[in-house]
């Protein structure tokens, strides 16, 4: 037996000593081989010269042959993206190893073939891969471009769709095609959606609940895989998409960490099939309880009023006379109402960063600008008591030293002047260092709209309690000119030129930039209308923050007859002063407009008149002759200078301009028309309010919005014209009438003349379908009545009608089409009208 395993063991080493030479030459206790020689050899057409593939060989002869060091090689090799495949071989010869490193260069692609795709087409699905005909052939971008091609099918609602390539090569001549094998799938329809072990929350909340309270929403309004409806084919919706369902998972565990429930968990997510096109998901989830905060203490924290976070905490009625101590009262008020997660309230992740976040701004406000929570000096410590289901809170702080500004640095700035900048600085040199203050200041400079980036931080000094401000900005391209045509069922065509320069600066030339003024040039020609205007805005007038406007204008408009019977003209220049009160929410104006009106009639107008007819040898018959236009337009022929003086006052709460989703914005706005120099003396006033909601799933938007006016006369002037009364139809009114349509009338006429009162409201609820395009829902009411303070809400015009509106590259477009409901019959057909215009919400 012993001889036996003997010669077994020889054997074994003599194969080993004369196997095959690679990875498993020089076995234990063998001498080591040497390479004498590293030979290159090339499989079709060579990708480098030898010089640079040896360049990435590190193995030399007279080295002692390691397979690792061939290894290492290899990774290098590849490493440089040249080559398709690469194989050495190691030969034993009496001297030692020789070498040989055989490489195949990346082929060339000459073609990329797509079998199998019958849902999108060959182009389309080029544009999704990155590989190119006549670019090298690269397994791992084939890899990832099957990849690409089947998260598309996957995002469109073809989950089980597969992608292979296959590759066609000619070794010899270093080229190869590839062939993406495409099997598609049907889409699978998703019956229902199930959560089993929900409590806490129902499937869905009614849309008056979501109205009323708008963050409280039902598991199925959490999530983006929904049932299919009736109008999934337009919202995409209804149809099971994997990267969906992956969102899904997180999206529930946030919402749920939200409310407090900290403990939730989705135990598993089952697909069922009662069809092999329809699906029913249903997730399997352990809510546990919600856990509330329980004690809240504070280690280190001698400036920070504490007592502030208790929910009855009530501070003094009156803020004290000393300067300190009435700033520390407003701070302590302000840090009572953004500790928002107190004792007793449901714990949540997000509310203790807002607690952090209301810590760091307190200490911050004061000057303790190294108490922030992406530092060691602020921590929170969560000490969990599953028992009660409560989290204590211990924040930890370490105060330090308060800082104040040395200096204000300004970097980056190669046009904007530096005192541009300074002015919408919130701080000073000398001052604390607030950063607070410093975080509105730098919101101020992005909202400017002058810089790319914009980045205000603190710099250390040689002094400890001194810091510098850096302000960093880095500048962008202000000024624009615009060439293009549009169309609305207002204007009609219209083609428009227009040169502005948002950083102005009137006495800087030849530039005429970097002194923060606004400049707009604009001349617009259409089939109904020519506008022609120059504006200039000095934002900062006297050094204060008190913007002053001024607008050289003429317009000539033969859209306001509805029927063609006079074109208006205005001639003028208007003044304006606004500056925002109390808070950047509260905007106030005051404006004066110099004007002159000029309405030109139809030639074949005439008023009421007596017309002399000769009768054939029985002489002359005057008869009446009735006029052929309402009395108003008659009495406001010609040229009238009017002379105005307006005021507003604004709240704007919006948390955008473009496509607002919530707050309000209300505004009451007033003018009279006097005397001098102005030929008439009238008065208007405006309340005008729109609201913005969330609506029942994301992205859905709900906008409420309401108009009421008045107008009359003064003086000794008898009627208000009728070029400055209040009309409703149109666009940004009754989208389901004509422009003007909806307003009273002289007796027996058609053409609107105008009234002294109206009233409109209106609501829309619109939905995102796919990116830069929504659809909307909406109903508008409103009258306009003779007299004024007359709101007749009996006889009503309203419409409803849907509308599409769309976020393209020239800008926002907006495409209603409206369907009266109530009208009056003697001037409106009742018919449909489509309405187009620019933007998406109406203008104020």
């Amino acid at each position: 037996m012993h001889h036996r395993f003997l010669g077994i063991l020889v054997l074994l080493c003599w194969f080993g000593l004369t196997g095959p030479v690679g990875a498993q030459l020089a076995p234990f206790g063998q001498q080591e081989l040497k390479v004498v020689r590293v030979d290159v050899r090339h499989v079709g057409p060579p990708a480098v010269s030898d010089a640079l593939l040896r360049a990435h060989i590190r193995v030399k002869p007279g080295d002692v042959y390691r397979p690792a060091a061939v290894d290492e090689d290899i990774r290098s090799l590849y490493g440089t993206g040249q080559f398709y495949n690469i194989r050495v071989t190691a030969d034993r010869t009496d001297e030692g190893i020789v070498l040989t490193y055989i490489v195949q260069g990346n082929p060339r692609l000459t073609e990329i073939r797509f079998r199998g795709n019958t849902k999108f087409s060959d182009a389309r699905l080029r544009k999704r891969i990155s590989s190119q005909v006549g670019q090298p052939l690269i397994e791992r971008k084939l890899f990832t471009d099957s990849q690409e091609i089947q998260k598309l099918y996957q995002s469109k609602g073809y989950p089980n769709t597969r992608v292979q390539y296959v590759v066609s090569m000619d070794e010899a001549a270093g080229r190869a095609s590839v062939t993406f094998e495409i099997q598609e799938s049907p889409k699978i329809k998703i019956e229902r959606v199930e959560f089993v072990g929900a409590r806490a929350f129902p499937e869905r909340v009614s849309f008056w609940g979501r109205l009323f309270r708008p963050t409280r929403k039902g598991l199925a309004q959490v999530i983006k895989t929904r049932r299919h409806w009736m109008f999934s084919w337009l919202t995409g919706s209804g149809y099971f998409k994997d990267e969906e369902l992956d969102e899904d998972r997180e999206r529930l565990a946030e919402y749920y960490r939200q409310h407090g429930y900290i403990d939730f968990e989705i135990k598993d997510v089952k697909l069922e099939y009662p069809r092999p096109d329809r699906m029913i998901v249903r997730f399997e989830l352990f809510e546990g309880e919600p856990y509330k905060v329980g004690s809240v203490r504070f280690q280190g924290a001698t400036l920070l009023p504490t007592n502030a976070v208790a929910p009855d905490y009530k501070p003094e009625s009156k803020p004290p006379p000393d300067p300190e101590a009435r700033r520390l009262w407003y701070d302590t008020r302000a840090f009572h109402r953004a500790f928002t997660m107190k004792p007793g309230e449901i714990f949540t992740p997000a509310g203790m960063s807002n607690n952090l976040v209301a810590i760091e701004n307190f200490y911050g406000a004061q000057g303790y600008i190294d108490v922030n929570s992406s530092s060691p000096n602020l921590r929170v410590r969560r000490i969990p008591n599953t028992e009660s289901n409560t989290m204590d809170l211990e924040y930890i702080i370490n105060e330090g030293q308060k800082v104040f500004i040395e200096k204000i640095d300004i970097r980056g700035n190669t046009k904007t002047k530096d005192r541009v900048i300074r002015r919408e600085l919130a701080v000073a040199p000398g001052e604390p260092f607030d950063m607070v203050a410093v975080k509105l200041s730098e919101s101020r400079l992005k909202g400017l709209q002058y810089f790319e980036k914009v980045e205000l931080k603190p710099e250390p000094t040689d002094i400890p309690t001194r810091r510098n401000l850096l302000v960093a900005v880095e500048e962008k391209s202000t000024g624009n000119i615009t060439l293009g045509a549009g169309f609305s069922s207002v204007d009609a065509l219209v083609g428009f030129v227009e040169f502005s320069q948002g950083n102005f600066d009137l006495f800087h030339p030849p530039t005429f930039s970097g002194g923060g003024q606004k400049f707009r040039l604009r001349l617009q020609v259409g089939t109904k209308r020519q506008d022609y205007v120059l504006s200039f805005v000095e934002p900062w007038l006297f050094g204060r923050k008190l913007s002053f406007s001024v607008d050289l204008y003429h317009r000539d408009l033969t859209y306001q007859s509805l029927g063609g019977l006079y074109d208006e003209r205005r001639t003028g220049i208007s003044l304006g002063l606004r500056r925002t009160l109390w808070s950047d929410f509260f905007i106030g104006g005051i404006n004066y407009t110099l004007e002159n009106v000029g309405i030109d009639l139809d030639p074949g107008l005439h008023p009421t008149r007596w017309v002399r007819e000769p009768l054939p040898g029985r002489g002359d018959l005057i008869r009446l002759d009735p006029a052929n236009a309402p009395s108003a337009l008659f009495a406001e022929e010609g040229d009238t200078l009017v002379s105005r003086i307006g005021l507003s006052l604004a709240y704007d709460s919006r948390n955008s301009t473009l496509l607002p989703s919530r707050g309000q914005r209300i505004e009451l706005y007033g003018d009279v028309a006097g005397p001098w120099p102005g030929e008439k003396n009238y008065w208007r006033t405006e309340l005008r309010t729109a609201w913005y909601y969330p609506g029942l799933f994301e992205g859905h938007i709900i906008e409420i919005l309401g108009r009421l006016g008045v107008a009359d006369t003064w003086g000794d002037t008898r009627v208000v014209p009728f070029y400055d009364r209040f009309y409703l139809g149109g666009l940004y009114s009754l989208r389901g009438f004509r422009y003007r349509e909806v307003s009273p009338r002289e007796p027996g006429f058609s053409e609107p003349v105008g009234g002294y009162s109206y009233w409109l409201g209106s609501i829309e609820y619109s939905i995102p379908v796919i990116q830069r395009l929504r659809f909307a829902f909406f109903y508008d009411v409103g009258n306009v009545m003779a007299d004024t303070f007359n709101f007749d809400f009996a006889n009503r015009s309203d419409n409803w009608g849907v509308g599409i509106r769309l976020d393209l590259p020239i800008g926002p477009l907006r495409l209603d089409y409206g369907i009266p409901i109530n009208y009056d019959k003697r001037y409106s057909s009742g018919r449909p009208r489509f309405q187009f215009g620019v933007g998406y919400t109406r203008e104020f």
